[in-house]
């Protein structure tokens, strides 16, 4: 007889990851995670620095100057801003407030694991919509919608591929929806949108949206754990009292208020990005590997037959230092998602590669 207690949900199989450690006393090159390596605003680490002279105050828990400065910069209502310990926070919590067993939440089949994350804490049924050319298609998510279905979660760009669900789909789909359906948007990597793209999905509003965004990639403030987004006025008392209070430290609150203003630096690392990943992707190319050209920090990347991914992840590792990981989400073996490095970085992956695709014809002992 089997003893062992029934959990209330089962949640997707992917382990808990661990920092690992270089050999022999070299850096650590992360290119796993999806991390700026344009770094951040000075303005945002003096803010910071300013900050962390005090830490024996408490943080404002309702991230007020934070807000504020989200609201001026980007023309939005502070009272519909919702400050979080990341983005990730903030999907935990909109699940938490609009779905439990029983209900269903619909996410495109390549989608952001985080969206399967969150309907497995709340015991909801997760539904997975083809794509188109790993797209998110809004006629198959559309035809996954039912009575029972509370939530659609679409990332614009998507991650891990990258690719954008064109803006006229995104608003077909939001029209289609029926009322009882909220549409969240996770636009983490909305910065590395055409301007005038991120404008247009910042303009959507309405009682049944949410966007959610982050300080994580294109300002690189990672380390410090500051999400938000923006509702409509119905939802944002509710998702104040389940998130959790004073979730975004006081250093956080300070530093991303600070970068928020600073949009010059946010358009060089843009910018910067840009070109480094129109390079990898050159380079990539040039070497056979199949790859994702999607937006982003990072290129998804395909590993052909005979050259495991799991081989070169530990070759990499154990020769230069470098992290990288096996894409887990289903429908994937043999993927790699590579983010941007600094430009040395690059080049001693790209060597890397070079040498285990072309040089090495033997599986990494």
């Amino acid at each position: 007889m089997n003893s062992r207690p029934q959990a209330y949900i089962d949640p997707p199989r992917r382990p808990l990851f661990a920092m690992p450690v270089p050999p022999d006393g070299k850096p650590l090159i992360s290119l796993a995670i999806n991390e700026s390596s344009f770094g951040c605003s000075p303005k945002a680490l003096t803010a910071a620095q300013e900050r962390l002279k005090s830490p024996h105050r408490y943080p404002d828990p309702s991230s007020t100057e934070l807000r504020a400065a989200i609201a001026e910069v980007h023309g939005l209502d502070p009272s519909r801003i919702v400050c979080g310990n990341g983005s990730e926070e903030l999907l935990d919590v909109i699940a938490r407030m609009l779905a439990r067993a029983g209900d269903e939440i619909v996410m495109s089949q390549s989608g952001f694991f985080q969206f399967a994350l969150a309907a497995a804490r709340v015991g909801a049924t997760l539904l997975r919509a083809a794509e188109n050319e790993l797209i998110a298609d809004a006629d198959a998510i559309l035809a996954r919608v039912t009575a029972r279905t509370k939530i659609v979660f679409i990332a614009v760009p998507n991650n891990p591929t990258g690719t954008v669900m064109p803006i006229a789909e995104v608003k077909r789909l939001h029209a289609i929806l029926p009322p009882h359906v909220v549409l969240v948007l996770d636009l983490a990597y909305g910065e590395f949108l055409p301007p005038d793209d991120l404008a247009a999905l910042m303009a959507f509003d309405g009682d049944n949206i949410i966007l959610t965004r982050t300080f994580s990639k294109a300002h690189g403030l990672a380390g410090l754990r500051v999400g938000w987004l923006h509702a409509p006025d119905w939802m944002t008392p509710g998702l104040n009292m389940i998130r959790g209070v004073g979730s975004v430290n006081a250093v956080a609150q300070a530093a991303a208020a600070a970068a928020v203003h600073d949009q010059a630096f946010v358009s060089a690392a843009v910018a910067w990005t840009g070109e480094q990943r129109a390079k990898l992707s050159t380079e990539l190319s040039r070497l056979g590997l199949h790859h994702v050209s999607g937006l982003g920090n990072f290129l998804l990347t395909h590993f052909p037959a005979g050259h495991r991914v799991e081989d070169f992840i530990a070759s990499a590792m154990a020769e230069d230092g470098i992290w990288l990981r096996p894409v887990g989400e289903p429908g994937f073996p043999n993927w790699c998602r590579i983010g941007i490095g600094t430009r040395r970085e690059m080049s001693l992956l790209l060597t890397r590669l070079e040498r285990f695709l072309v040089t090495d014809q033997r599986p990494f002992k």
